[in-house]
């Protein structure tokens, strides 16, 4: 795989992306709370950012199956840079109201809705000879050193400068990525792998109806996709509102720190993750992937709980080190299971069903956060869900349909 230019070259673009994505998170979430004074106004903000999964992810997919997945990036990552840089230019005009951050913010997580189910479906078509848990390893770990970079930049970045500037250094990340998937070849699909065209006498609306359809019939008749699509989607509604708007209240409230210390602590995220995915890519095909997936989720969630006894920056640092150990497990194994799942002509389409599942389920999350915070403590909320998320992994290990070993049709 060393030398594969157009993975590496998807590495590269993708860690672009995941740079500008997580300064972004960061830059968004710090912005907010510093400006708003009610926990439940940030989280209902933040989760209409995150709606375009629900709205938009249900028929992204049908075009990301369209088109040519490199062309699919490029333009998303165009339109995120514009919508990114446009938020501190409001801000010097004088014309920044929180629901105009808000609008901007759906947009940028509307295109994402395009770019990551299109990046994940080009995969397999860089991938050579039997490598794709590997290269689904590397192009992961460009989210993974994101984490680590992104946050340290952040934390440095926020003393020196107001927090809302920071979204110009995001959308330099944006257009950093669309500059190196210029240069990406070898991704196109084979003419009988691409999706139907429009039937005699189709209207564009009625063809899109129809490609939906087939998309979601595809995903409730393949029934081990179809559970592994409805475990994320419960998993990520227990989790990811507090992982993301619950994180820098954590911080601010039950630690009583800074905004820096709120993105060391991001930071830490990218230790565990990088030892993790040495480790799976060494050691990772010993393992059936949809069991490696239901025992990470397991992991996951039971790691959340000390935070309910933690009261230091540096303690929730060393914690989320050894939580994110099992992030890995989750995010390569299911990726690897579905590629070996899933039919070529219906992958843009599965794949924006299951961002819908993530981002979908974390805008419904995170407006869910706000609401209960009215009646328990922060630190209580991360034990909590915790414990539900564990309960993910062992619904997961509990179901027939992945007792086998076979992934492939």
């Amino acid at each position: 795989m060393g030398g594969n230019r157009a993975l590496w070259l998807l590495w590269a673009g993708e860690f672009a992306s995941r740079i500008g994505e997580s300064f972004f998170q960061i830059t968004l979430l710090w912005y907010l709370v510093e400006s708003l004074s009610s926990n439940l106004e940030v989280g209902l903000i933040t989760m209409i950012g995150y709606l375009p999964a629900l709205v938009v992810g249900v028929w992204a997919g049908v075009f990301v199956d369209r088109l040519d997945y490199r062309h699919v990036m490029l333009g998303a990552n165009l339109l995120r840079a514009m919508a990114v840089v446009s938020i501190p230019l409001l801000y010097a005009l004088g014309y920044l109201p929180p629901m105009l951050v808000a609008a901007l913010a759906f947009l940028v997580t509307s295109c994402s809705a395009f770019f990551n189910p299109a990046r994940d479906a080009v995969i397999p078509l860089l991938a050579r000879g039997g490598q794709l848990l590997r290269a689904n390893s590397l192009v992961q770990s460009a989210w993974q050193f994101s984490l680590l970079i992104g946050p340290f930049l952040a934390a440095l970045a926020l003393p020196f400068m107001p927090t809302v500037y920071l979204f110009l250094l995001v959308g330099l990340a944006f257009l950093g990525s669309w500059a190196v998937l210029l240069a990406l070849r070898g991704g196109e699909r084979d003419a009988t792998a691409a999706a139907p065209g429009a039937e005699a006498g189709e209207r564009p609306l009625a063809r899109l109806l129809r490609e939906m359809r087939e998309g979601f019939g595809y995903l409730r008749e393949e029934r081990r996709v179809f559970w592994i699509w409805v475990i994320t989607a419960v998993n990520n509604f227990f989790l990811m509102g507090p992982v993301i708007v619950g994180m820098p209240i954590y911080v601010k409230e039950h630690l009583g720190a800074s905004g820096s210390a709120f993105a060391l602590i991001e930071g830490a995220y990218a230790g565990g993750m990088i030892l993790s995915t040495w480790l799976i890519v060494r050691y990772g095909g010993r393992w059936n992937p949809t069991r490696m997936l239901f025992v990470g989720l397991i992991y996951d969630g039971l790691t959340f709980v000390p935070m309910l006894w933690l009261s230091s920056v540096t303690g929730t640092a060393i914690l989320i080190v050894i939580h994110s150990l099992g992030i890995p497990t989750i995010t390569i194994s299911r990726l690897t299971a579905l590629h070996g799942m899933v039919r070529p002509e219906v992958r843009g389409r599965i794949f924006s069903y299951f961002h819908l599942a993530v981002s979908g389920m974390t805008a419904l999350s995170i407006g869910t956060v706000g609401v209960v915070l009215n009646w328990i403590a922060i630190h209580e909320l991360f034990a909590v869900i915790g414990v539900l998320c564990a309960a993910c992994g062992v619904w997961g290990l509990a179901l027939p349909h992945f007792r086998g070993t076979a992934l492939s049709r």
